[in-house]
């Protein structure tokens, strides 16, 4: 639900809840930008409010134990509802939370960021990190309602608008070549929300697509992993290394990996993989791998829920623009290959 109009739909949305029966989950910068437009509307208690430190590495059993810890102490029972207010981090951990507390409770979507909104809030998918492994631990299960409310995208630095905007990319890629065209040419330099809005419908609506057609990623929704092979890789390996990549710019990264492969395997044309390249160099920069091979990188793939084997990889890749094909097999051989022109493109 997409509105200009927070007050009205978080009025609506919780009229059959008493304040006093929900709680609400954040992290510290959607507590700094965003949780007084919440708390404003609805006086939830400041003691069935909880934050979080913000960050990737916040993502992990330890958090979901304090959560669920937070719960509990408060009395939160099967009647309670959660709302969770932040990013990719904050929706994950909830929505797993929420799942999993007194066999399950209703939790809605508040994203505050663009990765959220046209990414993580959407698709029932919840949680957590594990052993350094992006996402091997949660739950299909979907809020009672998201909230997308497009203003908290001018709390964002560019950073973050930019990681959003990689998993924009990564839609129009398998939607079409004009979704593409656009997605490339707009101008993310003098970003306006009224400009926005269309390419954030248009995204959130290819991602609600796919996945109302293949609700647990038996077959189509495996396209949502187009970049996300080589890119969950990257941002695990940096992160087991204490080096900072956010979540949008190892996309951006495994999405050019994807297009490289899909020159090489399925005949692209080439000038998309320039235009992406350009692009891509343009708002992201190049990355550097700080290993001296590639081991780590493949170790983390090999442990990624689309592998198939040790030395075979499953892959979502292009025959062009909105044509797409999912599991498609590549080596290991081919994967450094990949890599190899990812970092020096």
């Amino acid at each position: 639900m997409l509105t200009d109009d927070l007050f009205t739909a978080l009025r609506t949305l919780t009229a059959d809840h008493s304040v006093e029966n929900m709680f609400l989950l954040a992290d510290e910068n959607s507590q700094k930008f965003c949780l007084s437009q919440v708390t404003k509307v609805l006086n939830i208690p400041s003691s069935h409010i909880y934050i979080i430190k913000s960050g990737e590495e916040q993502k992990n059993f330890s958090t979901v134990q304090s959560i669920w810890k937070f719960l509990i102490e408060n009395n939160a029972n099967r009647q309670s509802l959660l709302l969770c207010l932040g990013g990719g981090v904050v929706t994950d951990l909830g929505a797993f939370v929420a799942s999993t507390y007194m066999r399950g409770i209703e939790f809605v979507h508040i994203p505050t960021t663009l990765l959220a909104m046209v990414d993580a809030s959407i698709g029932g998918k919840a949680g957590f990190d594990f052993m350094g492994i992006k996402n091997v631990i949660g739950v299909f299960r979907k809020p009672l309602k998201t909230i997308v409310f497009p203003d908290f995208l001018l709390t964002l630095p560019s950073r973050q608008l930019l990681s959003g905007y990689a998993e924009v990319l990564k839609h129009a890629l398998i939607a079409s070549p004009l979704e593409l065209a656009e997605v490339l040419n707009f101008d993310l330099q003098s970003f306006k929300i009224a400009d926005f809005i269309e390419i954030l419908e248009r995204s959130m609506a290819i991602k609600e697509y796919i996945v109302e057609q293949d609700p647990e990623e038996k077959n189509i929704r495996k396209a949502l992993n187009f970049g996300h092979t080589i890119g969950h890789a990257l941002e695990s390996y940096f992160l087991s290394e204490n080096k900072e990549l956010l979540h949008g710019y190892a996309v951006a990264y495994g999405i050019v990996g994807a297009l490289y492969l899909s020159v090489k395997k399925l005949n692209l044309n080439q000038a998309v993989l320039q235009q992406v390249i350009s692009f891509v160099k343009q708002y992201y920069g190049t990355i550097t791998c700080p290993c001296k091979d590639f081991e780590q990188i493949l170790s983390f793939m090999r442990h990624d829920k689309k592998s198939v084997s040790s030395d075979e990889f499953r892959f979502t890749l292009l025959r062009q623009a909105g044509n797409y094909q999912i599991d498609v097999p590549v080596s290991e051989e081919e994967v450094r290959e990949a890599l190899d022109f990812v970092f020096n493109m």
